[in-house]
């Protein structure tokens, strides 16, 4: 069993760096331009102003939220804490189940919370970008790397400010102590690859053809999923409380989102309509945009 979980975790960080830089065979980079169009042009100057433009687009977003903005804070803000009120109970739930196969399945899906892995990925889509001229797949380099400072970023404050102890510890919850332990890194390392390569790489075009289709939404579930599991095993191992790794994929899918609006000169690309229904002869059109 233990030739079978290093195996796992081979084919899974071989599998992160060949499909980075493109997820699919023959997809083509798709920035948000009105007419659907794909090229090689990136949504923002690749320029180290660009990063302090983000910077203020991130940390100050909380000053310009909208009605659904605070919706969507308060949603997550809510499930945390009602993650706490019950964070016993799906400790001992997971603690029960453990078995062996699970131990060593969920240790190889946490290869995606590693650090080298976005540092790996990044390297993956910048050397792609090169290759083949396209500034957009070296944007989405550096907006892997933006994500994982930003969120970790975040995370580190958020432990110092509240902070528990690890399951396998106890269950103190303390405010304002040095060795904290309340988001989870790996969690956040795995979560913040998720926006920039899934709202970039994989959202369906027009264009795309029923196997292309397919392989987006494997590549989007399967991102989604992997970083679901690297929090499961943090849970798993008994080194987190279920509301920490909430926190954590929050904080890295949430900054990532952020970071491609603040390319893209806001959320209105995101308000249009990704589904039409148009009205036919035979029946009703459902196209997706």
């Amino acid at each position: 069993m233990k030739g079978s979980g290093r195996i796992a975790r081979s084919c899974l960080a071989a599998a992160l760096l060949f499909l980075a830089p493109r997820f699919v065979v023959g997809a083509e980079p798709t920035p948000a331009d009105q007419n659907g169009q794909t090229s090689g042009a990136a949504d923002a100057p690749l320029e180290w102003r660009q990063v302090g433009r983000d910077a203020r687009y991130v940390f100050g977003r909380p000053a310009h939220l909208d009605r659904s903005g605070w919706i969507k804070l308060s949603a997550v803000v809510g499930t945390a804490a009602a993650l706490y009120l019950v964070r016993h109970d799906i400790r001992d739930w997971v603690q029960r189940n453990r078995t062996e196969s699970i131990d060593q399945f969920l240790d190889a899906a946490r290869t995606m919370g590693k650090v080298a892995t976005p540092f790996a990925t990044s390297a993956g889509f910048a050397i792609v970008g090169k290759a083949t001229d396209s500034d957009y797949d070296l944007e989405t380099s550096t907006l892997i790397l933006e994500t994982l400072a930003f969120a970790s970023a975040m995370a580190g404050v958020t432990q110092r400010v509240i902070s528990t102890e690890r399951p396998e510890d106890g269950d103190d919850i303390r405010w304002f102590h040095p060795d904290g332990h309340s988001v989870s890194g790996d969690v956040v390392v795995a979560s913040s690859m998720l926006a920039p390569i899934i709202d970039r790489h994989l959202q369906i075009a027009p264009d795309d053809g029923r196997g292309v289709r397919f392989w987006k939404h494997f590549g989007t579930w399967g991102l989604y999923g992997t970083a679901g599991l690297t929090a499961l095993q943090r849970i798993n191992k008994d080194k987190h409380w279920a509301p920490d790794v909430f926190l954590g994929y929050a904080y890295g899918l949430g900054v990532g989102r952020m970071l491609v609006d603040s390319h893209r000169g806001g959320r209105e690309w995101r308000d249009r309509d990704r589904v039409a229904f148009e009205f036919a002869p035979d029946g009703v059109r459902i196209t997706w945009r």
